[in-house]
């Protein structure tokens, strides 16, 4: 909708510029048409980079942590390069077959050793639209529901470790 008005503000400038002739009724038309299209050029940059009109929402789900390895009380991770940067390897369901990863370049993984039970506490954040209007007017821009990042909480029982991934060779 932002993008009609930025169209009518144009329109409206380009013809009240060349077919109107002098006096108050051009420069008042002159006048609407700039601040239209001004407005709305103002509006959708602040929409791209401010993200105008949007919320950010968190979802938080909690779900039963079970080792890595069958038998053992383990979370598996590889290191990432020299700093923390970590992915863990985990699994919610006894019967899982896959493990579930973490993924580090999209948000925090926070381990808290001394828990009473073991969980993986799961957050995602979301931008959505604040109401109908707002969706309405950027809706052309940037998508409701768009993701910003997911955080992982490990709680562990104090018997678990931490085992490092063997690296495979290619």
């Amino acid at each position: 909708m932002i993008v009609v008005f930025l169209f009518i503000g144009t329109v409206l400038l380009a013809c009240s510029m060349i077919f109107m002739r002098r006096g108050i009724n051009k420069f008042i038309w002159v006048l609407v048409g700039l601040v239209i299209s001004v407005g709305s050029v103002v509006l959708m940059t602040l929409n791209y980079n401010t993200y105008l009109g949007m919320k950010e929402v968190q979802q938080t789900q909690t779900y039963p942590l079970t080792s890595s390895v069958k038998g053992k009380h383990v979370l598996l991770y590889r290191q990432l390069g020299t700093k923390n940067e970590r992915i863990y390897y985990y699994a919610t369901n006894p019967l899982q077959q896959k493990l579930a990863k973490t993924n580090p370049s999209t948000g925090n993984v926070t381990l808290k050793q001394k828990a009473k039970l073991n969980q993986v506490k799961i957050t995602r954040t979301t931008r959505v639209y604040r109401n109908e209007e707002w969706r309405l007017l950027f809706g052309n821009g940037v998508a409701n529901h768009q993701f910003v990042s997911q955080d992982y909480e490990f709680h562990l029982l104090p018997g678990w470790k931490l085992q490092k991934v063997a690296e495979q060779k290619q």
